[in-house]
């Protein structure tokens, strides 16, 4: 099994100038506040938390929020918002069903095994508790389409290499900045959903999201949940 790498150190100050709280995509917010619901003082946790961009609406939602992020650099503005502490996503400390709601916004492109985040996800979550995600769609966005010139000329440029799993050679062509700064680990749809399904979570509901795209999609999003009658069992070997 893979670990996560502090990949966002040396780059937070960056990244809280360019994706702080006014940056927030408005469909993404609007779907995650309606995914969790109101918290009754719940307990949700915010995976690979970053800067803590999203547990301001996590906390009006009614939730105590717990950031977990592998970067200490992030941390130091995460725990302006909210509790947090150090913990790699792929082998988190938390004992089993311990948590109602998981969250995580914009992180498989930042790590190689998702599949092993999601499982401890599975692990983690409660019998019943949900799993909310949203992130960079796979199709759409990564190394192999070019979206720089979208809003002015209504057009997109694809080259090959949707098909293949893993670093990038070349940033994505997005436009934020970020692939060039931390890295992109590109999926496709299907390793994409396919680590979703390896965890044993059961999806209730997807979604995608135009945000600043005017072509096609540029995020996607889902909620997945843990069936009570499916308990995690660990791994043989």
């Amino acid at each position: 099994m893979a670990s996560a790498a502090a990949r966002y150190d040396g780059h937070s100050e960056w990244y809280d100038e360019h994706f702080g709280s006014s940056h927030r995509p408005a469909e993404e917010l609007a779907f995650l506040r309606q995914a969790l619901g109101t918290g009754h003082g719940q307990l949700c946790l915010d995976l690979a938390c970053g800067t803590g961009l999203w547990a301001e609406p996590i906390a009006a939602a009614g939730y105590r929020v717990a950031g977990l992020d592998i970067s200490a650099d992030q941390l130091r503005f995460a725990r302006r918002h909210a509790a947090v502490a150090r913990a790699d996503v792929c082998r988190l400390p938390l004992r089993d069903a311990c948590v109602p709601v998981v969250v995580g916004m914009f992180f498989h492109t930042d790590l190689e095994d998702f599949a092993a985040a999601l499982r401890q996800v599975a692990r983690c979550l409660r019998p019943g508790g949900r799993f909310i995600y949203a992130g960079l769609h796979p199709c759409f966005i990564g190394p192999f389409v070019n979206r720089m010139s979208e809003s002015d000329e209504h057009r997109l440029q694809f080259l090959p290499g949707y098909g293949d799993v893993g670093w990038a050679n070349r940033a994505s062509g997005d436009g934020t900045g970020v692939g060039s700064r931390v890295g992109f680990h590109h999926k496709t749809l299907a390793s994409f959903f396919g680590a979703i399904a390896g965890s044993g979570l059961h999806i209730r509901d997807v979604r995608e999201f135009a945000s600043t795209g005017v072509v096609l999609p540029r995020n996607i999003g889902l909620v997945a949940e843990k069936r009570p009658d499916r308990p995690f069992r660990r791994p043989m070997g």
